[in-house]
């Protein structure tokens, strides 16, 4: 499995049209004076130049640091439109929604983009995620370029511990490959993105294909289509959930937000309980490539977790 570890991350590469080269310019070419022959006065000619072109004013940088409320269904500027959906209704909980961004026009099946929010596996949602205020519209941005975003919401660890996480963003893998027709999508295309907690499940559901343990419940004699991803891109989130403390040789903490997650702490849980919620677990050489983005002054999950496989 190749991992790539990268500075900025693109998740479209538009093409940069520089300039076309100037044609070059000729120079005159002064003839020599007769031999002997006085010197004559040379009239002076003035090129005109081509009028200017007008320039096309600077377009400011998008800006998605304000914080904008949303209906449940909205068209962004030019055409992506977002949809809120339910994806699962599980007895006793919440019904599970997604927001699904999907750009105008007809085309061929677009890619999928998952995208899966942080929050410490305790808070957060679909529409935010730090440091980005208008969070849907830079989902929207990403859309405009030719992608569906799928953007999930799971079970947090005050509702249910691990894997109840893992199974809700597969169950909305599977939904959106339910309906691929229905929302033109690319089901040979998926690829799963997260930031911090999100992250650590988006690594969790690429490294976690055919494991049974890791799969949403069906009902007896039901076909589900597949939960798997071809791709995978985490943004600092943990992957060995058994080193979390070490990394920083900080002493362990009575409560922590891997221990909410798990359900217990890490250093207190039986032994395979951290080592079954680590992506580190499951890599093999089946698992998709990876795009891993990560601080090396991060102060809340050590660059030191990706160390063995970087």
């Amino acid at each position: 499995m190749k991992f790539i570890q990268a500075g900025l991350v693109a998740l479209a590469f538009p093409v940069l049209l520089g300039a076309a080269p100037a044609e070059p310019v000729s120079q005159p070419i002064s003839k020599p004076a007769p031999a002997k022959a006085a010197p004559q006065p040379v009239a002076k000619s003035v090129a005109k130049s081509a009028p200017a072109k007008p320039v096309a004013p600077a377009q400011p940088a998008a800006d998605f640091s304000e914080t904008k409320n949303y209906p449940q269904t909205v068209t962004f500027p030019g055409g992506v439109t977002l949809t809120e959906m339910t994806y699962s209704t599980l007895q006793g909980f919440r019904p599970l929604t997604l927001d699904l961004y999907q750009p105008q026009g007809k085309s061929d099946p677009r890619p999928v983009l998952v995208f899966i929010h942080g929050g410490n596996w305790v808070g957060g949602d679909s529409r935010h995620d730090s440091p980005f205020g208008d969070f849907p519209g830079l989902l929207a941005s990403i859309a405009a370029r030719g992608y569906v975003v799928a953007s999930v919401n799971y079970r947090l660890a005050d509702e249910a511990h691990f894997p109840a996480a893992v199974l809700d963003v597969k169950t909305a893998i599977r939904f959106l490959r339910t309906h691929a027709t229905d929302y033109n999508l690319d089901g040979t295309r998926f690829a799963a993105w997260g930031v911090s907690a999100g992250g650590h499940l988006a690594s969790m559901i690429a490294v976690s294909c055919g494991v049974s343990a890791l799969e949403p419940p069906t009902a007896s004699g039901d076909k589900p289509p597949s939960d798997c991803v071809q791709a995978a891109i985490d943004w600092c989130g943990l992957i060995d959930l058994e080193t979390i403390y070490t990394d920083f040789d900080k002493p362990v903490p009575d409560t922590s937000v891997e221990g909410a997650f798990l359900g217990c702490e890490p250093a207190l849980c039986p032994l395979e309980v951290a080592h079954n919620a680590s992506p580190l677990t499951y890599i093999s050489a089946m698992s998709p490539p990876f795009l891993i983005q990560h601080g090396d002054a991060d102060t809340t999950v050590s660059v030191k977790q990706f160390a063995g496989i970087v």
